[in-house]
């Protein structure tokens, strides 16, 4: 029979937090951050929320004019981060903490993606009034579950990290009983009453449901990655070391990869962006 030691709260989460260090918080992931962060608010400023479709109304152009500002400056990390690549682990507090941002950016752009479809009516008056609302719903629905993981944060530094999400780091997974009741949920809000309604709600429901999921799931993401930067600069421990090169067969396999998730993404949300303007 063996005796398995257990850790302290405090060796938890320093084990947890080395953890996400070397796994979804490294700040080689920053460039794949980075990008479909650009992408995402890209295709958010070409879309419906375009000054160009909705002209004379001030909310959009201030949203054209913040999503170019963004775009600008992602896109100047992304290329700094490819050119200056050994930089990133040499300053690595401010690289984490720039990581917490784009994280932050991202949640911003995907949300923003979901406001026009949960607000989608033909009556451009009415779709104005309906996403003004939902953003507002929006703004205090981050607000909420930022509060939220950062409180629930607090309590798992207290009580010490589990080994199961020490673990999901390296596995990228999270927890499929979650994953599993969200889809069924998600599953029984689109299909029901679109079955009642015929399919005139299709593009509403799924902007409510993606609102819901952005804005409560992926806010945890700049949370810990603001925790992991102030650790950073803290103690060197939580510090990557540079990776050894490697070889291009794999180089080409990742960006392959990468392009393909890019491009899935683009298609997908540019075939429901014109099923939901031309179509329904």
């Amino acid at each position: 029979m063996t005796n398995t030691k257990k850790l302290t709260a405090a060796e938890a989460n320093r084990a947890y937090f080395i953890a996400l260090a070397n796994s979804r918080g490294s700040v080689s992931m920053l460039s794949a951050l980075a990008l479909p962060t650009i992408l995402i608010l890209f295709i958010s400023n070409v879309g419906p929320l375009n000054p160009s479709y909705l002209g004379g109304y001030e909310i959009f152009r201030s949203i054209s004019i913040a999503n170019q500002a963004l775009i600008g400056a992602c896109s100047a990390v992304y290329l700094i981060l490819t050119v200056l690549k050994r930089l990133t682990y040499r300053f690595q507090v401010l690289t984490s903490w720039v990581m917490a941002t784009m994280a932050a950016i991202m949640i911003y752009g995907l949300c923003l993606l979901t406001l026009p479809m949960a607000a989608y009516v033909r009556d451009k008056q009415l779709f104005v009034t309906l996403f003004g609302t939902f953003a507002l719903v929006a703004v205090l629905l981050l607000a909420s579950a930022t509060a939220v993981h950062a409180v629930l944060l607090r309590r798992r530094l207290k009580v010490g990290h589990s080994e199961k999400r020490t673990a999901g780091n390296y596995l990228a997974v999270s927890a499929s009983n979650r994953s599993k009741v969200f889809w069924i949920i998600f599953g029984v809000i689109a299909v029901v009453p679109n079955v009642v309604t015929q399919g005139q709600y299709v593009p509403n429901l799924i902007g409510i449901c993606g609102l819901i999921l952005f804005g409560c799931l992926t806010t945890s993401l700049p949370v810990e990655f603001a925790y992991l930067a102030y650790l950073k600069s803290k103690d060197r421990d939580y510090w990557e070391r540079p990776p050894r090169p490697v070889a291009k067969d794999v180089r080409r396999r990742l960006a392959r990869k990468i392009i393909l998730w890019v491009l899935g993404v683009s298609v997908a949300l540019a075939a429901f962006w014109v099923l939901a303007k031309y179509v329904l």
